[in-house]
């Protein structure tokens, strides 16, 4: 049978390997490995932003799972959770899972729910499989790589080498993750990851892999492979190169803040090399992304990569400057010459400082504008944010408006007219979202995690390699945790899992530091406990079926579309009933089912499914936005249809389209009392009609100064002509025709609404006598819209109200 000899410091022992430990090792790799691959591929799938991926995610990781507890069932171990951290990491999902039963969006609350979960499994995962540091290292290693790849894929978007969609944009770098904030979140995260990296690569002391050789052997393991540093040195040359291109000026900020803290923080020893090694690959990625950026906006692609290059190269060089000057004594010289070097260190500082004033003089006014955007945009526009979320968090406090709360209902709360699906951020999102119980949660896992990692840190005096892996992830997770404040990074999946896994790691560290503690001690002999692999094996099942069952439904959707362009009615409404029985709480399910009713001419089952859908996504005004049409298709449900059109309004006051809705629905309700013999109904319907601009007005005025300076996103509030076309024909039919010719007259000028437009005017100066004038309008209409044109004469004989 084959032995295996491991060392101790008195003498050696043997250790028996057998089938069954080979056979229950393997389980235990698939697991980890498994592990690895999640954390290495979600940064290629859109971040990890949407639905479909988070729920093929949280799938594998729920396989992954149940290999892990097949594993640890074979040793015997049946502790699920044993720290108040991992009851915290838990109880963030069952918190989503409690508001998800009183959710503005069943849906949406339902996918939060998935996300929150995968988060959980990764965390636990994280923390069980790891075994000591080598395991730790292996996983930052990998997420280190897959980071460099988005780095490149980055680089090679803004080239043109390679499409991805929204990956360059307005001069920043996007990469894979579609939004440059998070892409610098991220990579300032992964920064700190490659500096243990570099260091850990041939040095003896930070646990790299020439630990425990003697002196000799290490130096020479060292000159053999000290290849890894410049791997190391290049790979956080292309990582800085590219946070610094996403031109994230809070994610900059952050990564300042940060990186003083991780200098303090680092052991003794290691302070100097880490600024050295910040040095050698800032100043050359400030040049590269400086000159890479100028050459792809003058569309010179072959000369942005010579930049990087040139970049690329001067970082290697000054790597082997650096560690000839290191062999030949340069921290010990620093060490003697601490203040000399201060001194020289400060007067670079106030040189910079001066630099950078005679710089502010001198362009002042591109200074000043700068700021301003900054402070507007960045600033301002966030507070707007936060404030619009306490509205939403005093609303519902205890336990939220569920997943997905703030995207479902933040236009009745916001103060001025923006679109952002996200708080701009993540901890008033959670507020928003499951209220103080999800408040207490990720407070919870915070304060525990730090409460471990300063624990930890305090308890490796002795050992600056521990010290120092521990500090690194630590100072990862504080990163991502603190830009998380200001931006909503952490929506982003493939973001989270990396700060769910640093939180594991800290928990990791702790168990397997206890279980050598125990292994000391003598075990009494525990027997298989089969009811516990059952739960788990369970749980996964439930896990897989239901997010499968998800998936399932979000892939009929995406066909039925596919069936709707090729003008497959029968076999899209067929995948889309298909996608509704699976995932009954997906409202643009029932709505887009709806739409094709309504074309279809199958009045009822329309309005039923947008019924069940506004059920499902009670603040949405796109939603109810379509519902005055399928009520008041066939001159049924009048009232509904007023009463729609209000609702769509007070859901979004600030956007236009529900101000034409409601002068659309005001005016044809009115005209449908008209055509029934109902004139003092239809009256009071041309009225409220007429009345939209003014509301429009109203709520323009609600508005100060700084709120109208914000106002970006789409134009400012005033009558469209849509509006005005639905204004006009209702002044025809009351007998204001002076009022009506202006407005009709300004909606003639827009393409979509002239063909009506013409109608009614022709209608106008008929009543005027103006018969050459209504003739040539007429013959207008009958170009542009045809149909109506039709209706002429039974026009030309209704009531007029006076």
């Amino acid at each position: 049978m084959p032995k295996v000899i491991a060392k101790g410091k008195k003498k050696s022992a043997v250790v028996k390997k057998t089938p069954e430990s080979d056979q229950w090792e393997i389980v235990r790799a698939t697991a980890f490995w498994g592990l690895a691959i999640l954390l290495f591929l979600p940064p290629y799938f859109r971040g990890l932003f949407f639905q479909p991926e988070q729920e093929r995610a949280l799938i594998f990781a729920a396989v992954i799972f149940w290999f892990a507890w097949l594993w640890k069932w074979s040793k015997r171990d049946n502790e699920f959770l044993s720290h108040p951290l991992d009851y915290f990491v838990l109880a963030f999902p069952i918190v989503y899972f409690i508001s998800a039963f009183q959710a503005a969006n069943y849906g949406l609350a339902v996918d939060e729910v998935v996300k929150t979960t995968l988060y959980f499994l990764v965390y636990w995962l994280a923390s069980r499989l790891i075994r000591d540091e080598k395991d730790i290292t292996t996983i930052l290693q990998v997420i280190y790589i897959s980071a460099i790849g988005v780095a490149l894929a980055g680089l090679a978007t803004t080239t043109g080498i390679i499409n991805i969609n929204d990956g360059f944009k307005d001069g920043r770098i996007y990469s894979s993750f579609q939004y440059p904030n998070a892409l610098a979140s991220y990579l300032a995260s992964v920064v700190f990851i490659g500096f243990y990296l570099w260091r850990r690569a041939g040095s003896p002391e930070s646990g790299g892999p020439a630990a425990g050789l003697t002196k000799k052997e290490a130096v020479a393991w060292i000159n053999l492979n000290s290849f890894y540093q410049y791997l190391y040195v290049a790979g956080n040359f292309i990582l800085f190169t590219v946070l610094l291109g996403t031109k994230s000026n809070g994610g900059l900020l952050v990564f300042s803040a940060v990186f003083f803290l991780f200098l303090i923080g680092l052991p003794k020893g290691t302070r100097i090399p880490a600024l050295i090694h910040f040095i050698l690959i800032s100043v050359p990625a400030f040049l590269a992304i400086w000159g890479f950026l100028s050459a792809v906006t003058g569309g010179k692609m072959d000369l942005a990569w010579l930049w990087v290059f040139v970049g690329l190269a001067i970082t290697v060089a000054g790597q082997a400057l650096y560690g000839f000057t290191e062999r030949k004594g340069l921290l010990q010289w620093i060490a003697a010459h601490r203040n000399a070097v201060l001194a020289v260190v400060a007067l670079v500082i106030v040189a910079g400082c001066i630099g950078t004033g005679v710089y502010v003089s001198g362009h002042s006014d591109a200074v000043k504008s700068l700021a301003e955007e900054i402070r507007l945009r960045n600033a301002t526009e966030r507070m707007y944010f936060f404030q619009d979320a306490m509205k939403m968090f005093k609303e519902r406090p205890i336990i939220g408006w569920g997943g997905g709360g703030w995207q479902e209902a933040y236009r009745v709360y916001q103060s001025y007219l923006y679109n952002s699906n996200q708080v701009h951020g993540h901890y008033f999102q959670i507020m928003v979202e499951a209220g103080v119980l999800g408040l207490l949660a990720i407070l919870g896992i915070w304060a525990s995690f730090l409460m471990i990692a300063h624990r930890l840190y305090h308890g490796a005096k002795e050992n600056s390699a521990n010290r120092f892996l521990i500090w690194t992830i630590t100072i990862a997770a504080v990163s991502i945790g603190l830009h998380a404040v200001i931006d909503f990074d952490l929506s982003l999946s493939a973001l989270a899992v990396v700060l769910w896994t640093m939180f594991g790691f800290v928990r990791g560290i702790g168990i397997y530091s206890s279980a050598r503690a125990e292994e000391k001690k003598s075990r009494k002999y525990v027997p298989p406990n089969n009811a516990v692999l059952a739960g788990a094996s369970i749980a996964s099942i439930v896990l897989i079926l239901f997010t499968g069952v998800l998936a399932a439904a979000g892939d009929y959707a995406k066909q039925a579309g596919q069936y709707l362009q090729k003008q497959n009615v029968n076999q899209a409404i067929s995948l889309y009933q298909k996608a509704i029985s699976y995932n009954p709480l997906n409202a643009s399910y029932r709505m887009n089912l709806a739409a094709i009713y309504q074309q279809q001419g199958k009045i009822d089952e329309s309005i039923a499914e947008a019924q069940k859908a506004v059920e499902i996504s009670k603040y949405n005004a796109q939603l109810y936005v379509n519902l005055p049409v399928f009520y008041l298709n066939g001159n049924k449900n009048n009232e509904e249809a007023v009463n729609a059109a209000e609702k769509t309004l007070s859901l979004a006051p600030f956007q236009i389209q529900g101000y034409e809705s409601l002068a659309r629905t005001y005016f044809i309700v009115g005209y449908n009392e008209l055509t029934a013999g109902n004139p003092e109904a239809a009256k009071q319907h041309f009225e409220k009609a007429v009345e939209v601009p003014a509301r429009i007005q109203s709520q323009m005025e609600s508005l100060n100064a700084q709120e109208k300076r914000l106002w970006r996103d789409a134009p400012m509030l005033s009558p469209t002509p849509g509006v005005k076309l639905n204004v006009g024909a209702s002044q025809y039919f009351l007998g204001m025709w002076t009022e009506a010719e202006v407005n009709l007259q300004e909606s003639l000028q827009d393409e979509k609404t002239k063909g009506e437009a013409a109608l009614w005017l022709s209608l106008l100066k008929d009543k005027q006598g103006k018969v050459q004038e209504a003739d040539n309008l007429l013959q207008q209409a009958k170009q542009s819209a045809p149909q109506m044109a039709q209706s002429y004469e039974g026009l030309r004989n209704l009531q007029i109200l006076k």
